[in-house]
């Protein structure tokens, strides 16, 4: 929310089957609870940039049958949790290098989760520097990782083989890693 505030994109590296659609079905809660937060996300677009996280989503969606009790308890009210008005799924290059390019607020939820490969890499490269940005971490990060760099203040990383300055507006939210640490 303050991020899009400022006109800035929110950057979420993630591991593209399991933990994308976790964050897929947390945003479902926001964006279609009315609570105090959902006017604000009204105008904020989510895409899912990472053609094998769109793939699995897609599988998941069709295997319903094997969700918990809560999640067959949204879908037979009419909510797909899996789905919502702001989201969008991006396949093509074409579609992911536009994201880079289109200056309106919006969150990008993007492979690899560690950050040592995929599209991700190049939405760190046209977001990590910008003050305006945030970079919201949501899985381990095991040393020697890119994202580990980042996670533990590192004020410069390379990308592509250049460097580029790291933002302050770096978040880890600890609570959807499966890991013990």
């Amino acid at each position: 929310r303050d991020t899009a505030a400022k006109g800035g994109t929110t950057v979420i590296p993630s591991f593209a089957v399991g933990r994308t659609q976790e964050l897929i079905y947390e945003l479902n809660r926001v964006y279609e609870t009315d609570n105090e937060y959902r006017r604000d996300f009204d105008n904020i677009m989510v895409y899912v940039d990472s053609p094998m996280a769109t793939t699995a989503t897609e599988v998941f969606k069709r295997n319903a049958q094997v969700f918990d009790e809560e999640t067959k308890e949204f879908i037979t009210k009419g909510d797909n949790p899996l789905d919502f008005k702001n989201l969008r799924f991006t396949r093509t290059s074409e579609e992911s290098i536009w994201l880079n390019t289109d200056p309106e607020p919006k969150v990008i939820i993007s492979a690899s989760g560690m950050c040592d490969a995929g599209r991700i890499r190049h939405h760190l490269k046209h977001n990590l520097w910008n003050r305006k940005s945030s970079i919201v971490f949501v899985g381990y990060q095991a040393e020697g990782t890119l994202g580990k760099m980042i996670l533990d203040g590192a004020e410069e990383v390379t990308l592509f083989g250049e460097k580029g300055k790291v933002n302050d507006n770096i978040y880890n939210l600890e609570g959807f890693s499966g890991h013990a640490d």
